[in-house]
Formats: structure tokens, sequence, C-alpha cells
């Protein structure tokens, strides 16, 4: 199963892995990124991974994932205001450590609850942007 992309609260992006993804699932929700940056505005990105930190199992995807982001750093840096993971309480550690590998030069933390990673998002990120989020 793929991620699924949400814009309905843009520029709030939430992308969502209810099962664990392997190198296709963390490809799809790169692309779903990559045409979020497109638009040229800034925006900040929850990720809810359902089932645990979607990636941890398969060694290829973190060098993928790394390479991936790599090639869009500008425009990460630019436009990219933060990231906020939630994940269940059993893989938090696991996904802060992964997360921790990656080259983010940004806002980036893992919450148990979706509802504390959306306030840290709009305390941390948006709201400092002057973006207000009325939709929650």
């Amino acid at each position: 199963m793929l991620p699924e992309g949400d814009e309905t609260h843009w520029p709030l992006a939430i992308l969502v892995a209810e099962t664990p993804l392997g190198v296709d699932g963390v490809r799809a929700g790169l692309d779903t990124i990559e045409c979020w940056l497109r638009r040229e505005q800034p925006f900040a990105l929850l990720l809810v991974a359902a089932c645990g930190f979607a990636f941890q199992r398969d060694v290829a995807v973190l060098p993928m994932l790394a390479q991936r982001l790599d090639l869009v750093r500008e425009t990460l840096r630019r436009l990219l205001l933060g990231v906020a993971v939630v994940a269940p309480t059993s893989t938090v550690d696991d996904a802060r450590r992964s997360l921790a590998r990656l080259p983010l030069d940004m806002p980036l933390e893992v919450f148990e609850k979706g509802s504390l990673a959306v306030r840290w998002l709009c305390a941390s990120t948006l709201s400092p942007a002057g973006i207000i989020i009325d939709s929650l």
C-alpha cells in the first residue's frame, strides 16, 4: 500500500503510511512531497506512520531517501518549514534515530499523538512564518 497525501489543511501537508513502506512506497511519498515543493509555497509536513516507523526494516530505503532529499535540498530549505512525525509509542525512539541520519536542516520532531505534532508544527514553524491554519 502506498502512502496517502492530504492537502486539505494546506499549508499543512499530511502524508499517511498505514502499512510499512518498502522502497516503492518511500519513492511514492517522496514524489508527493516533490509535487508539493513545485507549488513554490512554504509548508509544514506532518508524517503519520500508523504502522510504526515506515522504513526501518528495509536497509535500501535510507540511502535512497538521503539521495533523493539531496537532489531537492535547496528547495526543501526554502519551502519546507518543518516536519513532525507521528508514530506509535513503541517506535518513537527508532524513528528519532533513523531521522537523525537524514540530511534535513529544519525543525523536526517525533510525537506519539497527532494533536501534539500539529500544535508543535503550528507553534514552531507555521506561526513564526506568519501562517495560520484555522481549519484544524
